[in-house]
């Protein structure tokens, strides 16, 4: 019986052994995947990018860009662009956004009303005509 009782004493011991390294394994297996996802969702957003640049003149009046995002209206197809504007100085007039192709070739304007005082920030959206699908590997300018 005491046999019995020290060969079931190892048989359990090597199989917690190998237990724990299964564990171990498959944590640095989770480990492994979580930084490979983070990468790939990293690579996304970057491909997804919109190119936006602004023109010197809006810079001048004190007006920057923050988070910006792209969707489609009812009819649309990408053509309703929503962009965070951020004003250092007062504004009242007009922002306008032109959409170029990725040949430069503008392909839509829009434009927003704008009262903003000095500080402020929100988004506001260019609505683009419906048969302007505004292309990621594209550019708008802001004026």
């Amino acid at each position: 019986m005491n046999k019995v009782f020290n060969v079931s004493i190892l048989a359990l011991s090597i199989f917690l052994s190998a237990c724990d390294r299964l564990s171990n394994s498959t944590e640095k297996i989770g480990e492994t995947a979580g930084v490979m996802v983070k990468g790939i969702e990293t690579g996304v957003k970057k491909a997804r990018a919109i190119n936006i640049s602004n023109a010197e003149s809006l810079s001048t009046k004190g007006i920057t860009t923050g988070k910006v995002s792209l969707k489609n209206d009812k009819e649309g197809t990408d053509n309703l662009l929503s962009i965070y504007l951020i004003f250092s100085k007062k504004f009242k007039g007009k922002v306008s956004a032109k959409a170029y192709d990725n040949q430069g070739l503008e392909m839509g304007r829009s434009s927003v009303k704008v009262d903003a005082k000095s500080g402020e920030a929100g988004f506001y959206d260019f609505h683009f005509d419906k048969r302007t699908n505004i292309d990621r590997d594209g550019k708008i300018v802001l004026e």
